[in-house]
Formats: C-alpha cells, sequence, structure tokens
C-alpha cells in the first residue's frame, strides 16, 4: 500500500468514526482533539494525532471560507509533492487535495474538485445541479503557531463561524452520509438525497443513537 492510500485509509475511517458537529462550540466547551469530533479545530488536531501515531507528519493549514481564513485543514508533503487534507469541514473529502493538479471525484452521490488558480486551489463541491465554491487553500497560509493560536482562542469571537448559531452534525454511516443543519437532515448516498424535517424530540433520537453520540449536558438549538 503506498502512502497516499494509506492515508486515505485513515481518513475515511475517520470520517467513519468521528462526527463533525459544532455542539461544543454553541456549549463554549473545550475539548479539542478527541474522537468526539467537533468542528474543523477539533477534527484537524484529532487527525493530525492519528497520522503522528502512524508514523505520519502533518502540518496545520489554514483556508479561506466566505472571505475569511479561519477554516483548519492539515497539509503534508510526499516525495516533495504538496498534498491537502480536509477532514474538518463536515462533508466527506475522503481524498487528499495535490498542489500541483486539479482532481475531481464523486462519493455519496455528490462530487469535489479543485482548480489550481495561481498560489491557491479552488475546492468545488456540488450536492445537486452546479458545483460551488466551497474552501479557498492557499499554497501558503498562517503559520502553524497562528493557527494553534486561534485554535485557543476560537470560541472568543463565534461571529467568523459560518454557522455559529444553528446546529450542524454529519456523519458516515453505512455507506450514507448523514448532514444535519438546524432542523433538517438530509442523508446522501450513491443512488439518492432524501431529505427531512425534524422535530425536536427526533433530532435528540438521531444524535444519540443513529450517531451514538453521548449529549450528557450538551444543549443546541437551531433556526
Amino acid at each position: 500500500m503506498n502512502l497516499i492510500q494509506k492515508i486515505e485509509d485513515l481518513l475515511l475511517t475517520e470520517l467513519e468514526m468521528v462526527p463533525f458537529h459544532n455542539l461544543f462550540m454553541l456549549n463554549n466547551k473545550n475539548n479539542v482533539a478527541s474522537s468526539l469530533g467537533g468542528t474543523c479545530s477539533d477534527k484537524v488536531l484529532h487527525f493530525k494525532k492519528v497520522l503522528n501515531n502512524n508514523n505520519i507528519e502533518s502540518k496545520l493549514h489554514s483556508a479561506i471560507i466566505n472571505g475569511k481564513e479561519c477554516h483548519r485543514m492539515l497539509s503534508i508533503n510526499i516525495k516533495n509533492k504538496n498534498y491537502f487534507i480536509d477532514v474538518g469541514s463536515g462533508w466527506p473529502s475522503i481524498k487528499l487535495f495535490p498542489e500541483f493538479e486539479a482532481i475531481e471525484y464523486t462519493i455519496y452521490g455528490m462530487s469535489f474538485k479543485t482548480i489550481i488558480n495561481n498560489d491557491n486551489i479552488l475546492l468545488y463541491h456540488k450536492t445537486d445541479k452546479e458545483y460551488k465554491l466551497m474552501i479557498e487553500i492557499p499554497f501558503i497560509g498562517k503559520s502553524e503557531n497562528e493557527i494553534k493560536n486561534e485554535i485557543d482562542k476560537r470560541f472568543d469571537d463565534k461571529s467568523i463561524y459560518p454557522f455559529h448559531n444553528s446546529l450542524r452534525f454529519s456523519k458516515i454511516i453505512n455507506n450514507n452520509f448523514y448532514f444535519l443543519k438546524g432542523n433538517r437532515l438530509r442523508i446522501y448516498n450513491e443512488n439518492s438525497i432524501t431529505e427531512k424535517t425534524l422535530t425536536l424530540d427526533e433530532i435528540n433520537n438521531l444524535i444519540t443513537t443513529t450517531f451514538k453520540f453521548d449529549l450528557s449536558d450538551l444543549k443546541f438549538e437551531f433556526l
């Protein structure tokens, strides 16, 4: 198995086992780098540990969403070529994104593609009819120290998050991708997209039973 395939296998396992959600952020709970998941900061720090445990070196990297360099990613150098890992966007980005060539792939009925644009990568995402720009990945972003400092202070100004006041939760389960946005659940697979509007009780049951996540004293709200 080559190194890229090994990393992508680890990445798929991570997306199946460690959920993306903003419950800790909504509740001001500092719980970075754990298997309980969280937003991009929590997710990248946890996957960085996974890579390190497999003797794979990675670095924290930053990317741009809605004009703000607030998204956390990882970068990795393989045979003097740079790749980026997006484990924390909330979507199933199961491939490494190379700096030196554009790629396109489809998974769970949705598609990802990149365009190389001078000194950055434009990452596009399609769930229905057309691609939409999701993330801009500069080849050179903020330093690791800057990123670590911003992660430490990530709850001080929640306005930098694009979903700071509405529930998000996503996870890969049994070859389906579940994405909860507020009270709307979408389930993606290779054949269809199913959409449901849930009650509070149904959301609670989804998180605790289907996602197998212990809410404990965590509270949530949605728009």
